[in-house]
């Protein structure tokens, strides 16, 4: 159990990271253009980070 738990930590921590590291590169215009897309993807993961731990929580109790 607390490996899976460590896992998708790890593979939620390694999309965000690589999410943010590809928002960074291209031109002037590519990234003004999706900063409201990147903020709405990290709003996606906060989000998804919450339920995740809110089922985890409820499975540990049932």
């Amino acid at each position: 159990m607390t490996i899976s738990m460590i896992a998708a930590a790890v593979v939620m921590l390694a999309g965000l990271i690589g999410t943010l590291a590809l928002s960074g590169r291209g031109d002037e215009q590519y990234t003004s253009a999706t900063k409201g897309n990147l903020t709405r993807l990290v709003l996606i993961y906060a989000g998804l980070a919450l339920v995740l731990a809110a089922g985890i929580g409820v499975y540990l109790v049932l």
